[in-house]
């Protein structure tokens, strides 16, 4: 195969490459940019869409609101201006007619006062509005015992709250699930509770706004991304179907008869708060587009696949069969046009083949070209005429090039020495810097140290002010008996002195004297019992020796000592085991590990207005010991559990606490009781310390 053809097969095929690159280029150019464009068009839709739910939303809590100030003003007139009844009345429907004359969203609205809380005789106040024919009416008909707004479900949902007073804003604000109104316009609708306060931010009602979700759903037919595509709306929290525009008679249905939209809700759930960004899934030969508002309400749209491809395939394929078209014009055009460019490249070719001789010893002379034409190859010719001088130039230039590259040699001998006398100088000072971070880290590992002795002692001083706080009484009970028996001694011998002592008086004060001696016995021997369980515990907190010890007996010891602190809270701690357990070693280590977990557990698992639990279980399984601390508490989330046990961790920074309590337990278990110790817990379902020991360090005589 000759240049020529190599050329023109080089030249035929360059082109079949570039040619189907670009195409492909351009095809994913234009199909990522027309992605990119419809996704923005969409997502423009939704923002829009959002945006106005979360307007319609908010307007209503404003209404709900504004009308909850307006009752909590009818409940200042009533108890500081001492108004009538029948003023408070007409005020009331006065003030319910102003408020929804001009609000067309909403269905109606009452206000709802708790039992008996404006006057002794009303154990119902509620006075209600309501649309019928765009026509505004009032009524007092829900007032009565028969409709008992107070076991109503939208009543219930505030009281069973706590009315929302834990609420971070400042007025608690309820919205239902989405039902549909059996009384009255029979439409589908919600209906927001704004609790009304008095001065000591104590309930006293609830404002009631009954919202139609009907102009939603009119909208959201109205809506479509694409030609073929279905929104829908869903309620998050209640997981029911507001609107689908592809199947309407799902209205009020369970998201879980679609798997696609449970598995959009659960994941609209992971999302975090005030996160309401615009989100994609692609189910089968459709794309789910959705966004969560910030009142929970769930706006998508299912769009074909083929909606948003159809238009690239379409353009794809023109400029697939016209490219090709083009380019099979190109390569035949192509051939002729070097058949004719190569014509005198092949005359050329030929003069040189016949300017080179070989003589008898096989030597080639290369005699001088001769070529008359001017044209592109005279300077061709004129090159190959001037190979032998150049031949010689060269030869010099090389010489010259050896000298030089010599010289370059010692040079960079000359460099190397030089770097290898600043990697020396930059080996010591990283020395020096690895001493003084050796010395840094020693010195924390120090601090550290000293900071879990410190720990250690808190925890011992804790026991201390318990065990203190509980001799207190006995021993003021001793003091108050002794103080009786002196007085009544005193009197007896003055009496016996003066010889006026009747048998009846003596009677008396032997009776006195027993009553107090036996005060002073029962109560002297109760603080030597705490005593005793005081200096045990101590001793053992102070001692890292291992002993023999009954395990329930020692533990109720600990309980008993730690009883003050238990008392200041409005929790319990409760211990059991099955069977007398007989242990051989620290009970410093016991101590420390139940002490602290016990107070962890008071300080974070519970809020002082909900009385807790916190349950020991010491049982023998086996080959193992194991005791199990649990609580009722609120618990803790997946990332706090897993660093639960790492030093200086502490999610209550707020009392600057050191975050060493549960890692110390944690050494103790595993290091010197060569035991194993696990957390459980979950937001609201409590946290179960389990804590496992070998039986190599248990025995049973």
């Amino acid at each position: 195969m000759n240049i020529k053809t190599r050329i023109l097969v080089f030249v035929i095929l360059f082109e079949i490459l570039a040619y189907s690159t670009l195409q492909l280029f351009n095809t994913l150019i234009y199909k990522e940019s027309l992605d990119e464009f419809k996704q923005n068009e969409i997502q423009a839709v939704f923002n829009g869409t959002i945006s106005r739910i979360n307007h319609l939303t908010e307007q209503m809590q404003g209404h709900a609101i504004d009308l909850a100030l307006s009752g909590e003003q009818l409940y200042f007139l009533r108890h500081q201006k001492s108004t009538p009844m029948a003023d408070i009345k007409e005020l009331a429907q006065r003030t319910l007619q102003n408020k929804f004359a001009s609000f067309e969203q909403a269905m109606g609205g009452g206000l709802w006062y708790q039992p008996q809380v404006l006057d002794e005789q009303y154990r119902y106040f509620g006075p209600y509005v309501y649309k019928e024919n765009k026509q505004l009416q009032f009524t007092w008909d829900l007032n009565k015992p028969q409709y008992d707004y107070f076991s109503q479900d939208w009543y219930q949902l505030a009281e069973q709250q706590g009315w929302g007073l834990n609420q971070s804003s400042y007025r608690p604000i309820f919205w239902t699930n989405p039902y549909y109104d059996d009384a009255g316009s029979f439409s589908l609708m919600m209906t927001i509770d704004a609790v009304m306060l008095d001065d000591n931010r104590s309930p006293i009602g609830m404002a009631t706004i009954d919202w139609s979700l009907a102009e939603l759903s009119e909208f959201l037919v109205s809506i479509k991304v694409t030609e073929n595509a279905q929104s829908f709306l869903f309620h998050r929290d209640s997981e029911l179907i507001i609107g689908f525009t592809d199947k309407p008679q799902t209205v009020q249905q369970l998201t879980d008869d679609f798997p696609w939209a449970a598995t959009l809700v659960a994941q609209s759930r992971l999302s975090k708060v005030n996160s309401f960004g615009f989100e994609q899934l692609a189910i089968e030969d459709k794309y789910i587009f959705y966004q969560l508002s910030e009142s929970g309400f769930i706006f998508g749209s299912l769009v074909p696949k083929n909606d948003l491809s159809k238009q690239v395939d379409k353009v794809s394929s023109w400029a697939l069969i016209t490219g090709s078209g083009i380019g099979l014009c190109f390569i035949i055009l192509m051939i002729f046009i070097l058949k004719a460019l190569f014509s005198p490249f092949d005359q050329v070719l030929n003069i040189i083949k016949s300017s080179i001789r070989y003589g008898s010893n096989k030597q080639v002379n290369l005699l001088p070209v001769e070529y008359a034409k001017r044209n592109e190859f005279t300077p061709i010719i004129t090159a190959l005429n001037d190979v032998y001088l150049q031949v010689k130039s060269y030869v010099t230039e090389i010489e010259d090039a050896n000298t030089k590259l010599m010289s370059s040699q010692k040079q960079v001998k000359q460099l190397n020495a030089v770097l290898e006398r600043k990697v020396a100088l930059r080996t010591a000072e990283l020395e020096t810097k690895t001493k003084e971070a050796t010395l840094s880290l020693e010195q924390l590992k120090r601090t550290q140290q000293q900071l879990i002795e410190n720990e250690k002692h808190a925890s011992l001083g804790r026991l201390v002010a318990g065990v203190a706080h509980q001799i207190n009484t006995p021993l003021g009970i001793c003091v108050t008996a002794a103080s009786v028996l002196e007085s009544t001694s005193k009197t007896i011998h003055g009496k016996a002195a003066a010889g006026n002592m009747s048998r009846e008086e003596f009677n008396q004060a032997y009776d006195h004297i027993i009553q107090s001696t036996e005060l002073l016995s029962v109560n002297l021997h109760r603080a030597t019992n705490l005593i005793n369980n005081f200096k045990q515990v101590a001793v053992d907190n102070d001692t890292q020796e291992n002993r023999w010890f009954n395990l329930g007996e020692y533990i109720d010891n600990i309980l008993l000592s730690i009883h003050s602190r238990v008392d200041q809270t409005p929790h319990k701690v409760k211990c059991q085991y099955q069977q007398e357990i007989r242990f051989f070693a620290s009970p410093s280590a016991f101590s420390q590990i139940l002490g602290q977990l016990v107070e962890n557990a008071l300080v974070y698992a519970f809020d002082d207005s909900t009385p807790g639990e916190v349950n020991i279980t010491v049982s023998k399984h086996d080959e193992q010991l194991q005791l199990i601390i649990s609580d009722n508490g609120k618990g803790m989330p997946e990332d706090v559990r897993k660093q639960v046990f790492d030093p200086f961790f502490s999610t209550n920074n707020a009392q600057l606490s050191l975050g060493l309590g549960l890692h110390i337990v944690y050494n103790l278990v595993i290091h010197k009781l060569a035991g194993t110790i696990e957390c459980q817990s979950q937001l609201g379902a409590g946290t179960t310390f389990i804590i496992t020991i070998p039986i190599n360090v248990v025995e049973q005589p």
